[in-house]
């Protein structure tokens, strides 16, 4: 039930100039996957039973490395630690998973986001040229990135 509202956040926050990849049916398949974890944030709204979507991470799962797929937080709830929460559950069920790394990639010139994972000990492993492409010809060059995750599993999960 939560596809529409992803795929809208993902379409404005995520794919601006790219047009709508990430469109409700797709974002259904991944929830589906067996190897994908689809984490979703909420706030409750003025109704109890009601809450609504402010962000979300979508991460696949392969049996060594995992890719960070998707993560969004709506404009008016970030700087609130919603970002960091999400990526670190998502984190400590890979851990818990066994996988020892997690890759994603992030559009070069986002420099607020790339400064995001390198606080959460991401590091930039390579310049992906023309990762990203819009259907009218327009690309955009990609970091790849990477965190090793240690073989500890963390507690909480």
């Amino acid at each position: 039930s939560d596809a529409r509202a992803l795929a809208l956040l993902a379409r404005d926050e995520i794919e601006i100039g790219f047009g709508w990849q990430y469109r409700p049916k797709r974002i259904g398949r991944l929830i589906r996957e067996r190897e994908t974890v689809v984490l979703v944030a909420r706030a409750e709204t003025g109704d109890q039973s009601e809450s609504s979507v402010i962000g979300f991470g979508i991460m696949r799962y392969g049996m060594q490395a995992a890719h960070l797929l998707l993560l969004a937080v709506s404009p008016r709830h970030r700087r609130q630690g919603i970002a960091r929460d999400l990526v670190s559950w998502l984190e400590k069920t890979a851990r818990f998973a066994g996988i020892e790394s997690i890759h994603l990639e992030v559009r070069q010139h986002n420099s607020h986001a790339v400064r995001f994972y390198e606080t959460l000990g991401y590091r930039k492993v390579e310049l992906v040229r023309d990762y990203y492409q819009s259907g009218n010809g327009y690309t955009e060059n990609a970091w790849r990135m990477t965190r090793k995750l240690s073989a500890e599993i963390q507690d909480n999960v």
